[in-house]
């Protein structure tokens, strides 16, 4: 059950370091673009918005195996 819950974990969390990486991308092509200010404003709140889901799951993982030792 275990490994099972480790296994979902660092899927999740694989999943959610590509929607980084996909939404740094964006941004950065966007800026390289000339894109509207709005267009750049809603990219980058996309990007920091994932990186923060990130950290926040990285770190509910680091208590749960706290919590299995």
């Amino acid at each position: 059950m275990v490994s099972v819950r480790i296994f979902i974990s660092m899927k999740l969390i694989n999943t959610i370091s590509n929607v980084v990486t996909e939404a740094k991308e964006a941004y950065e092509m966007a800026c390289d673009k000339g894109v509207p200010e709005k267009e750049l404003d809603r990219l980058e709140k996309n990007y920091y918005e994932s990186l923060k889901l990130l950290r926040i799951y990285e770190n509910l993982g680091k208590r749960e195996n706290k919590s299995i030792d």
